[in-house]
């Protein structure tokens, strides 16, 4: 069982989840994934130890008014690694998640033994606009990001109170703060990635509606240099979620190779 710790970065408070034993991961999630410790971090945790915080105004961490720019997330992030005391990790995030950790990884490579993105979004897609999500009742948003509908349940709130309505609407908010305008993508990010010098993989469901492997995947995967790219066929936007020991498996051993040749 994941160990639950309250932490205060700078002023800001924060929930982290914590599990595992070995080099240290930082995992960041996507929206609606927070303080949910599911199958795929327990499979990170067999190898690593997985530091998975909550973005603040998600799960348990409150909002944080300063933040209205998604550089602010990442400079977050860097600010928990030194709470943390760790120097170098590797850095994992998907979705939502995983644009937090390109921009971190733009600004400071220096600090990550490995990159692992998961259908991240955040970059301007020559010929794509990302489907509006925020437009979209939860049938409509569950058939856009999974393949397989029944994996939504891993993300299902647990009731329809009104403490868990009003964080859904938290989070909500928490997104819209730094992903509204411009939807879904910093316009610097995408000539910023040739700075990323972290060994890279891309991991992406071949079936992704909202950030397809073509053209968004093979995008990615030529901004950055190196990058891998891993499909994963029976999945949608979140494979890590419909997949999970396959993703969890591609990542411990990328992570693996990545301790072998420090």
């Amino acid at each position: 069982m994941a160990r639950y710790r309250e932490l205060s970065v700078r002023g800001t408070p924060i929930h982290l989840l914590q599990d595992g034993a070995g080099p240290a991961l930082l995992f960041l999630h996507g929206a609606g994934g927070a303080g949910r410790w599911l199958d795929f971090q327990a499979g990170l945790a067999k190898e690593l130890t997985v530091y998975f915080p909550s973005h603040p105004g998600h799960g348990g961490s409150p909002a944080a008014e300063w933040i209205d720019h998604i550089s602010d997330l990442a400079f977050h992030y860097l600010d928990l690694l030194d709470e943390l005391g760790l120097d170098r990790v590797h850095l994992a995030g998907a979705s939502f998640g995983g644009w937090i950790a390109a921009e971190l990884a733009t600004m400071a490579s220096h600090r990550f033994a490995s990159l692992v993105l998961i259908d991240p979004v955040g970059i301007k897609v020559d010929g794509w606009i990302y489907p509006f999500l925020f437009g979209m009742d939860i049938p409509e948003v569950v058939a856009t990001v999974f393949h397989n509908p029944m994996a939504a349940l891993a993300l299902a709130p647990p009731d329809q109170s009104v403490e868990t309505l009003a964080l859904q609407y938290r989070q909500g908010t928490a997104v819209a703060r730094v992903a509204w305008n411009p939807y879904l993508y910093d316009p610097l990010l995408r000539r910023r990635l040739a700075r990323i010098t972290a060994p890279t993989l891309l991991c992406w469901g071949a079936h992704d509606r909202l950030a397809p492997l073509a053209p968004c995947g093979e995008t990615w995967q030529k901004e950055i240099p190196g990058a891998r790219l891993r499909v994963f066929a029976d999945s949608g936007h979140l494979p890590h979620l419909e997949e999970p020991a396959a993703v969890a498996a591609a990542v411990l051993e990328f992570c693996r190779s990545r301790e072998g040749a420090r």
